[in-house]
């Protein structure tokens, strides 16, 4: 029983060192002069402390987004929800020809350091699985 407690404990103290919420009031405004700029109808915004990076989770045009940034208001990484009919042609086919069977149930656009990678959920009635491809529709080995 106290070893259970204790690890209960420790779950609870590491899931809140990694992301904590935080007030509009504490976000500096370098980063957020920075996200209005880039994302002047964001609603719905919440934001997070993710490690060192300022988070906003938040709404434009009833899509999900969320993007980090760093305390001097530069974008690390943006994550945009997306329909399949908008994936590039060339990660469509790729999805067509690799994955056969499968159709996609999710997707989501990842910008990190000016390149594109799109994470997409595949499923069949038996199956799931989550694929990450290149602009150029190559499977890449990433975590997002």
């Amino acid at each position: 029983m106290k070893t259970k407690l204790v690890l209960a404990a420790c779950l609870l103290f590491s899931s809140l060192g990694y992301a904590q919420d935080i007030a509009v009031k504490d976000v500096p405004a370098a980063v957020m002069n920075a996200f209005n700029r880039a994302f002047p109808k964001a609603v719905k915004v919440e934001w997070e402390m993710k490690g060192d990076l300022y988070n906003a989770d938040f709404d434009v045009e009833r899509r999900d987004h969320e993007v980090w940034l760093n305390n001097k208001g530069a974008i690390v990484k943006h994550k945009q929800e997306l329909r399949s009919r908008e994936l590039p042609a060339v990660v469509s086919q790729s999805l067509k020809k690799n994955f056969k069977g499968f159709w996609i149930d999710d997707v989501d656009k990842y910008e990190v350091a000016k390149q594109f990678f799109y994470k997409v959920e595949l499923k069949t009635m038996s199956q799931e699985k989550n694929v990450v491809l290149d602009s150029k529709g190559q499977t890449v080995n990433r975590i997002l």
